[in-house]
């Protein structure tokens, strides 16, 4: 075997063979390829997990090959009919590799509207002198919203007036009007009327990109790491040894869209796409924290360059609630004074988009990269504070 000459050096790209003729070692450096990754045609089956390290591969022609993971680069130990073989094949298989460049446009429009209109009354009818009297009235809701609630508050003055500054007792919202009267020296509520109508809307937009390469996972993550308890231990007796504690995990929550694209014939991609929104709700619950999750999981097609809708959702929910008092609420005009109409409604829109572009060459990624950095610039110019704030 002829020793390796200066031309064949790991950092001189892939020489030509300067070795004698039938043989010697060649190192042609690989340029885009890992050197860790040979295929099976040169005796061993790819291991993607794989981390470093360097092996020799024999070669059933004889000869072997060694990769050198420091340097990037394939040791060929053959004849030379044999390494001109290799030399194409490695000079086919290594070349720079497609990336795709993803977009990814979520679009949700919740819009809410309620309205409430109730009105409560109670009277006391009797003549002086008389032990007996007749009382009537109506009473809709619960807690703050109920006359009677209200009216024992009331009634009981100091700590009526400190239930409701506690919040024991609240009043409900929107315009209350009361009316109030003296019975036996007491005040006495007679007429209690709630108006209330809310209206309120998200447009909520997001639109992560990433680049990865062919046939390779990436991952975006845009939110907070919030802890959930799953479980705790609280002392239960003086003599107890064991100090209280709790026991979280985190979890993300906000938005994440994962992909593994692979570009196929013609130009086509098919994706792999998992795509996750998540809120913590405003509602408070004794067990934790609930949160709100919207997620897609799927498997699609698409032509480079080509906008694709991965699903949504058309949500559109009505409810109603009717208290009133039987017959005299369905007199006409009249009625409004014996019953209690609250109605709200909401719509949910949602639908997300993707757009995969498949990147070749050098030039295409600046110019999409370019096309970024130009577009956060304008954002953050457009973002200053004007020169009135001393800035």
């Amino acid at each position: 075997m002829a020793s390796t000459s200066p031309g064949s050096s790991p950092r001189s790209g892939t020489p030509q063979p300067t070795t004698q003729q039938g043989g010697g070692t060649n190192s042609p450096q690989s340029g885009m390829g890992a050197a860790t990754t040979t295929s099976p045609g040169l005796g061993q089956t790819p291991d993607f997990g794989q981390q470093g390290g360097s092996e020799t591969v024999p070669l059933p022609q004889g000869g072997s090959v060694y990769a050198d993971t420091a340097l990037n680069a394939l040791i060929v130990n053959a004849p030379q009919p044999v390494y001109q073989q290799l030399r194409g094949v490695i000079q086919k298989l290594d070349v720079r590799r497609a990336q795709v460049y993803v977009e990814a446009l979520i679009a949700e429009v919740d819009a809410n509207k309620a309205a409430q209109l109730g009105i409560q009354w109670q009277a006391i009818a009797g003549s002086s002198g008389n032990n007996n009297a007749i009382v009537g009235g109506s009473n809709f809701g619960t807690g703050g919203s109920n006359i009677i609630n209200l009216q024992t508050a009331i009634a009981s003055g100091a700590a009526g007036g400190q239930a409701l500054a506690s919040g024991a007792i609240t009043l409900p919202n929107g315009l209350n009007i009361g009316i109030l009267h003296n019975v036996a020296g007491l005040a006495t509520l007679g007429l209690l009327a709630n108006f209330l109508q809310t209206q309120d809307g998200a447009n909520i937009l997001s639109a992560p990109n990433l680049m990865t390469l062919d046939n390779e996972d990436a991952k975006i993550v845009v939110g907070q790491n919030v802890p959930f308890v799953t479980g705790q231990y609280a002392q239960t007796g003086s003599t107890a040894t064991v100090t209280p504690f709790q026991t979280i995990e985190r979890k993300d929550v906000g938005l994440t869209l994962k992909v593994r694209p692979q570009i196929t014939a013609g130009n086509t991609i098919k994706m792999d796409v998992y795509q996750e929104v998540s809120s913590i709700a405003n509602t408070t619950n004794a067990a934790g924290i609930i949160t709100n999750k919207r997620s897609i999981q799927t498997a699609v097609l698409v032509n480079n360059g080509q906008t694709i809708v991965l699903g949504g959702l058309m949500q559109d929910s009505v409810s109603s609630n009717d208290s009133k008092i039987p017959g005299l609420g369905d007199i006409p005009g009249l009625g409004a004074l014996f019953r209690s109409n609250s109605r709200q409604a909401q719509k949910t829109d949602l639908m997300v988009f993707l757009r995969p572009i498949i990147v070749r060459t050098e030039g295409e990624g600046s110019n999409i990269s370019q096309t970024q950095y130009d577009h956060m610039q304008g954002l953050q110019s457009g973002s200053q504070l004007p020169s009135q704030f001393g800035m």
